[in-house]
């Protein structure tokens, strides 16, 4: 039995396609997917939900996936959530910047899905 099932995600991806792809292949998991298109939304979905796990891109329009990352770890109620960020340039996936942003597993786009999946598996038996 998979760590997975029935356990909530919240996907913030501002790219319908890719937000799309992963809130489906995620369903087929098992997993109970809750989707935000921006960064604002996505933390509020956050905070009204608490999910088991956060998967979010970096790049967002209202609020970057750094900063909903810091105003998640940061809040005593959400900081064990953990937060798996998608990034499309090298640059904005600084290792330096993920860790103090609280972020447990950073992933660049392309990137393999069963990866993703084995990232949060893990993060799940934490």
């Amino acid at each position: 039995m998979s760590v997975l099932k029935n356990k909530s995600v919240l996907v913030v991806e501002s790219d319908e396609n890719i937000l799309n792809n992963l809130a489906s292949r995620l369903k087929k998991r098992e997993m109970i997917v809750i989707t935000a298109d921006d960064g604002y939304d996505g933390y509020i979905r956050a905070c009204t939900e608490s999910p088991d796990f956060i998967v979010s891109d970096d790049l967002l329009p209202s609020m970057s996936g750094f900063r909903l990352s810091r105003l998640i770890k940061f809040d005593d109620r959400f900081k064990n959530i953990p937060i798996v960020l998608l990034s499309s340039t090298p640059e904005n996936g600084n290792n330096t910047l993920h860790k103090q942003a609280g972020v447990n597993k950073l992933f660049y786009k392309p990137f393999r899905f069963r990866d993703l999946v084995s990232s949060l598996e893990e993060l799940g038996e934490e």
